[in-house]
C-alpha cells in the first residue's frame, strides 16, 4: 500500500479540506498553520516544518515560538535546538545529494522533496496556492517543479480545485479563442470597473467640497458665538 501524506500550508481557500484525522494519511504542517487548525484535536499530524533562522522563528508574532517549544510532534529545523524539545535537523545534506539542481525557493519545496526522498506514493497538498500577483508568486515554480518531479516518478499527486498550483486556464496555441475570450471578458470588465470608480471618485470629490464648506462656515458661527454672544 502507497504512503499517503498531505502537506498543509497556510491558505485558507483549501486549509480546511485536508484529510485531518484520516488514518490513511499523514500530515505535516509548516510555519503558521497551527494558528488555522484545532492542532490538538488532530491525530494524524506527524511532522511540523519551519525551516527559517532560529532567531527569526522568535522574533514572530502571535506565540509563535512556545509552540515550537510546546509542539509534541518532530519539529524539523535548520538543527537540533535545546528550547524545542522535539527539533529535529531537516537532511539537507541528504536531500540535497538526492537533488543536485538545488531548485529551493521554499519551504513546501523542501518537504515535496523529503517525501519524493522518503518513498511516499501519494502526496496531496493543501493549503498552499502561490496565486500569481502575491508575495509568493515567484516561489511558485519550485514547487510546481517537484511536484512534477514526483508525477515524473509516478507518485500519485492531489491539488484540490482551490489551489492554482499547476493549472492553466487555456492550452497554449491549441485554445488560443479561450485566451481571447478571457482577454476581452476580463477587459471589458476592468473597463466598468474603472468608470465606477471615476464616478465614486467624482462623488467623493463633490462630497469633501461640500463638507470643506460647511465646515468653514461651521467655524464662522462658531467664532461669532465665541466672540460677541
Amino acid at each position: 500500500m502507497k504512503k499517503k501524506l498531505a502537506i498543509v500550508g497556510t491558505a485558507p481557500s483549501s486549509i480546511h479540506l485536508a484529510p485531518y484525522n484520516d488514518p490513511d494519511y499523514e500530515i505535516w504542517c509548516l510555519n503558521g498553520v497551527y494558528g488555522y487548525i484545532d492542532f490538538p484535536s488532530i491525530n494524524n499530524i506527524t511532522r511540523w516544518f519551519d525551516i527559517h533562522f532560529l532567531a527569526e522563528i522568535k522574533d514572530s508574532p502571535n506565540n509563535y515560538f512556545d509552540f515550537h517549544k510546546a509542539c509534541p510532534v518532530p519539529v524539523y529545523m535548520q538543527d537540533v535546538f535545546e528550547e524545542v524539545p522535539t527539533s529535529v535537523k531537516f537532511p539537507l545534506e541528504e536531500v540535497l545529494a538526492r537533488f543536485p539542481r538545488r531548485y529551493f525557493t521554499n519551504t513546501v519545496s523542501w518537504m515535496l522533496a523529503l517525501a519524493i526522498y522518503e518513498g511516499y506514493g501519494d502526496i496531496s497538498v493543501f493549503g498552499v496556492d502561490m496565486a500569481m500577483g502575491t508575495e509568493y508568486a515567484s516561489q511558485r515554480p519550485s514547487c510546481e517543479y517537484f511536484l512534477g518531479y514526483a508525477e515524473g516518478m509516478g507518485i500519485n499527486i492531489y491539488l484540490p480545485q482551490e489551489s492554482d498550483l499547476l493549472k492553466t486556464p487555456f492550452l497554449y496555441g491549441f485554445e488560443d479563442e479561450k485566451a481571447d475570450f478571457l482577454r476581452s471578458k476580463l477587459l471589458a470588465k476592468k473597463a466598468e470597473y474603472e468608470a465606477k470608480k471615476a464616478e465614486y471618485q467624482r462623488q467623493i470629490e463633490q462630497a469633501t467640497a461640500a463638507l470643506n464648506t460647511y465646515d468653514g462656515a461651521l467655524q464662522d458661527v462658531e467664532y461669532t458665538l465665541g466672540v460677541w454672544l
